[in-house]
């Protein structure tokens, strides 16, 4: 699915306005062999003032060959078609197909916080 300039600036808005410690937000609105269609992805970066190895954690929410949204939590680089630890990045999290990117931002904070959880629980 690609997007119209309008909708592409809606879609920031959400993104932002629902992850507003990510910062650098890009976008892909092509079909190509990284991507199915419309793709955003923003950064957030944890010891920036590292120069060697920032870590660098990404929000990625684009559409799937079926024209859904599919929204995932990476670290090293944002998620593609190729994404792999060989390329440089790992799949923490991922949603399963949505109806609307709502939907998507939804279930992928959830995730989150479900991993989250998941350590801060326990003692």
């Amino acid at each position: 699915m690609l997007l119209t300039e309008p909708e592409i600036q809606r879609v920031l808005e959400q993104v932002q306005a629902a992850f507003p410690n990510f910062t650098n937000w890009e976008y892909n609105n092509e079909k190509n062999g990284e991507y199915f269609g419309f793709s955003v992805w923003g950064e957030f970066v944890i010891n920036s003032e590292e120069l060697i190895m920032p870590k660098r954690f990404f929000i990625t929410l684009d559409t799937n060959h079926e024209d859904k949204w599919q929204g995932c939590l990476t670290v090293g680089q944002h998620s593609y078609l190729w994404s792999s630890a060989d390329a440089g990045d790992a799949h923490i999290v991922s949603t399963d197909p949505c109806e609307t990117l709502e939907e998507a931002i939804t279930s992928l904070k959830a995730k989150i916080s479900e991993l989250f959880q998941a350590f801060l629980a326990g003692n």
